[in-house]
């Protein structure tokens, strides 16, 4: 099974809703705290945001756009179609001279796929948080 590495920033007023959509989509009830237990990070407004990231199943991203289905172990499926609703994947732009507008934004969860996390944050326009 092939993989690819996704980095996606949480806002931190999504971090419940999100936690049931980590539930939902993934491999057990304990993705759950995918974002409680990641690092905070900032935009340039001060905005907060939990990032994660790590390798996934190469289906993970078509499997978490397609419409949710409950796992056995349960979730709030509410909360779980709230935070899919937010959902927005990175495409890279048609000009790699030009400079992305920051692609994190306080109602967005934001996911980047690419090898690389520090390039997907500086996409992202995140920081580490100094309170953090």
């Amino acid at each position: 099974m092939s993989e690819i590495r996704i980095t996606i920033a949480c806002p931190v007023a999504h971090l419940a809703d999100a936690g049931q959509f980590s539930r939902a989509t993934g491999y057990g009830p304990e993705d759950e705290h995918t974002f409680t237990i990641a690092p905070e990070y900032q935009d340039a407004a001060g905005n907060r945001y939990r990032v994660a990231s790590g390798l996934v199943a190469g289906v993970y991203l078509m499997n978490a756009v397609s419409p949710l289905t409950e796992p056995a172990w349960g979730t709030d499926m509410a909360a779980a179609d709230r935070a899919q609703a937010m959902i927005a994947v990175w495409q890279p732009l048609e000009d790699p001279e030009a400079l992305p507008e920051p692609f994190a934004v306080p109602d967005r969860i934001a996911a980047v796929i690419g090898d690389d996390p520090q390039a997907a944050k500086a996409v992202m326009g995140l920081t580490r948080s100094e309170s953090a």
